[in-house]
């Protein structure tokens, strides 16, 4: 008999109870210590995730409200400063943008000459900052907390300044009402005890969501202190009040927003999560799982007794010896008659079925090599199929590549037609204000006509050069490498330049390639893609640079695309051009670009595409 069937078989059962429970007791707590890790890591996702909604939200703001202010900056009745027909359109224009609550104009001295709001005689910006920056830097200039003298509530001040016969002549102004981030921030709170703040330049709070009642007074001066020296934007742990609470420590992540021109951010972007909030969920998991195996280890250990009990050691015997025996070669002995019921007497109908297994080998490894036979007979038509299907699935890639481009290109008409648009707007309104009026002549109808009609014609050659962009290749044609270059640019330079991005072009030589071009300008749109991306929160805005150079080199055409972005992490440098690998995660990016951008080159147009690290950034080379 087996040495092991000497001990009681209850003891036997509770010994295994306890080895089989030890790994699981391992991999609760293990569980427990990923889970709260997993805790922190997803409130650092979800504090950098909500500052980048917010710093969006913000530089949308901005952006309309720029576009607002030059549009308006070129109105007659702003160049010549008519007050009594300036008022009352910025009244009616008031009124489309919720998140403002005054525009106002004001001479070169400061003087507030006409307002959507009524106000009093003898206003002055001159001494406001938003007024001085404007006048200095010709540009859009940001204010800081403050309350106005005609709203007479908190706002956020941003100007821009308006030109007579090409010299500043005043600046206009839109005010952005705090009460407005309220309603744009409110529900995105996170938690009761999360907060979300914007602090201006100072460190005065433009908004709180958790402290309200804190608006206008100073932010924590420790944790300004350290958005100021740190870096753009930073996620840490830190213990502070964060102007909304008791000292605790908190997953602290900021974001520093600038306008272009300006060196000093103008606001902060803050989001604060408390650590013990973060935690609570994966500590009470962590929790009921320990409680949960204590209950379960408890009822398997009575279960053992209980099984104990219960004189099993004859049947376990009878069981061995007939393995034993099918062992020798006894395929006649058959033991399900022997030990029966339960998952012994299971045991028991496996060995005999063993035994007719064994006398069904011969046949079925007579069938397999019958079956390896037939495979290789039909081998070449099964790997012809396979080359047909991977190069069916390389179309299919290269167009699920381009259909990704297709939501880029989608942003990037309404960045062509946003001014437009609102240039059009501008003289629909222009006309009803100046109809019936003695200086409304057929002149001034047909001037703003054909205005009109130039935007509209602008705007239809903007859909044709998209549209042929997605058209497929359907077979090769020489094509001008120059002349392909620009194009790419003119279709995604309003995106990049809404980020600030600056593309300079090097014409060294004028090339012609036999090829197909809009798969060389899609290879080029992924690469530009890629560099835009690069800059996000590694450089500022006014430094970023993407440089294209046109060459040739040894008899072969070499198109460069270098950033100034910092480069590629050498870790990642070799697998850039892998199917599917992305740093953007699963929401953001699917990881074919670039892989379709080298088959493309590669395959398709018998070049080759690299990429190094340069001093600056990274440069993509492409020869062919």
């Amino acid at each position: 008999m087996n040495p092991l069937l000497r001990i009681p078989i209850r003891l036997q059962l509770r010994i295994i109870v306890a080895i089989v429970a030890l790994p699981a007791a391992i991999i609760i707590i293990h569980s427990g210590i990923q889970l709260r890790n997993s805790a922190i890591n997803e409130a650092h996702m979800k504090a950098e995730r909500l500052v980048e909604t917010v710093a969006a939200e913000q530089k949308g703001i901005v952006i309309s409200a720029r576009q607002l202010l030059i549009s308006l900056g070129q109105l007659s009745d702003v160049q010549q400063e008519d007050a009594a027909a300036t008022a009352p359109f910025l009244n009616r224009l008031l009124k489309l943008h919720p998140h403002l609550v005054n525009i106002f104009v004001a001479d070169r001295n400061g003087n507030v000459w006409a307002s959507a709001l009524p106000f009093a005689n003898n206003i002055t910006v001159s001494d406001r900052p938003f007024f001085k920056n404007a006048l200095t830097s010709g540009q859009l200039s940001s204010g800081e907390f403050q309350t106005g003298g005609i709203f007479h509530k908190a706002t956020l001040n941003l100007a821009h300044p308006y030109r007579q016969n090409g010299e500043i002549g005043g600046v206009i102004c839109a005010e952005i009402g705090l009460e407005y981030y309220k309603k744009l921030l409110a529900p995105a709170h996170i938690s009761d005890r999360a907060n979300i703040a914007l602090v201006d330049r100072k460190g005065t709070i433009l908004f709180s969501a958790a402290a309200p009642a804190d608006i206008g007074k100073s932010f924590d001066p420790a944790l300004f202190k350290k958005m100021q020296e740190g870096p753009d934007a930073e996620t840490t742990v830190i213990a502070g009040m964060g102007g909304d609470g008791p000292r605790e420590e908190r997953y602290s992540s900021y974001l520093k927003l600038r306008l272009n021109g300006e060196s000093s951010p103008y606001m902060y972007v803050w989001v604060g999560i408390p650590v013990e909030s973060a935690l609570s969920e994966a500590n009470r998991q962590m929790l009921e799982s320990i409680t949960l195996f204590a209950s379960v280890f408890a009822l398997a250990l009575l279960l053992a007794w209980f099984l104990g009990e219960r004189s099993i050691a004859d049947r376990v015997f009878l069981l061995e010896k007939a393995s034993q025996n099918v062992a020798k070669g006894d395929l006649q002995i058959r033991v399900s008659n022997l030990v029966k019921g339960g998952e012994l007497g299971r045991l028991g109908e496996s060995f005999d079925d063993m035994a007719h297994q064994l006398m069904l080998r011969e046949k079925l490894l007579a069938e397999k090599q019958h079956q390896l036979e037939v495979l290789n007979r039909d081998l070449e038509q099964r790997v012809a199929d396979a080359v047909s299907d991977s190069l069916k699935k390389g179309q299919i890639l290269i167009q699920q590549n381009r259909q990704a481009a297709m939501g880029e290109m989608l942003g990037n008409i309404a960045h062509q037609w946003r001014q437009p648009l609102n240039l059009m707007g501008l003289i629909v309104q222009e006309f009803r204000m100046t109809f019936g009026r003695e200086d409304f002549t057929k002149e001034t109808l047909d001037a703003g006509v054909n205005k009109a009609m130039g935007l509209i014609l602008h705007m239809s050659r903007t859909i044709d050069d998209f549209n042929s962009f997605f058209k497929p290749d359907s077979a090769k044609n020489v094509f001008n490498v120059n002349q392909a270059v620009l194009k790419t640019i003119s279709l995604v330079e309003p995106s990049l330049k809404s980020l600030y991005v600056t593309v300079e072009v090097m014409e060294k030589d004028s090339i012609d390639l036999d090829g197909y071009p809009r798969e060389f300008s899609q290879v080029l749109l992924n690469i530009l893609f890629n560099c835009r991306d690069a800059f996000q929160g590694c450089i500022a805005e006014s430094q970023r640079v993407i440089t294209i150079t046109v060459a040739k080199e040894n008899d072969k055409s070499v198109v460069t695309v270098a950033d100034n972005a910092g480069g590629i992490p050498e870790e990642i440098l070799d697998k850039i051009f892998d199917a599917y690998f992305t740093t953007k995660g699963p929401e953001q990016g699917t990881g074919i670009g670039l892989y379709m951008s080298k088959t493309i080159i590669e395959q398709h147009m018998e070049g080759r595409l690299t990429v190094h690290n340069t001093a600056d950034g990274a440069e993509f080379r492409i020869e062919i």
